[in-house]
């Protein structure tokens, strides 16, 4: 299986290859990412910036701990953009790319513990 956004080697790294560990912790972000991410699309429906730079600095640290640098690097951007002031209209097109990417880590990592 091809992964494109999430690197499972260093999931097992990071979990020291203990498949019970790695089952948990991926369960886990998938039932916690998505409310991290509801919380930072509200943010962007209420035009709130500097809560828009707090959620995706939130949430960027979980993309380290599951290797997806590319979605983790988008998230400090957001946050970057959120933090500056940045034009509302900037920062919904930056978002729309990140969702898009946010959706398929999900899936990718749905895939991944499916084969653990």
């Amino acid at each position: 299986m091809e992964f494109k956004l999430i690197n499972p080697q260093e999931i097992t790294a990071a979990m020291m290859d203990n498949n019970t560990l790695i089952k948990q912790f991926v369960e886990m972000y998938l039932f916690q990412s998505p409310i991290d991410f509801q919380a930072l699309q509200q943010s962007i429906k209420n035009e709130n910036k500097q809560s828009i730079a707090d959620h995706a600095h939130h949430i960027k640290p979980t993309m380290a701990y599951i290797g997806a640098k590319t979605l983790q690097n988008n998230f400090q951007e957001l946050e970057d953009l959120g933090k500056s002031g940045a034009e509302m209209t900037i920062i919904r097109d930056k978002f729309q790319r990140v969702h898009t990417d946010f959706n398929c880590m999900l899936k990718e990592l749905a895939d991944f513990n499916k084969t653990l």
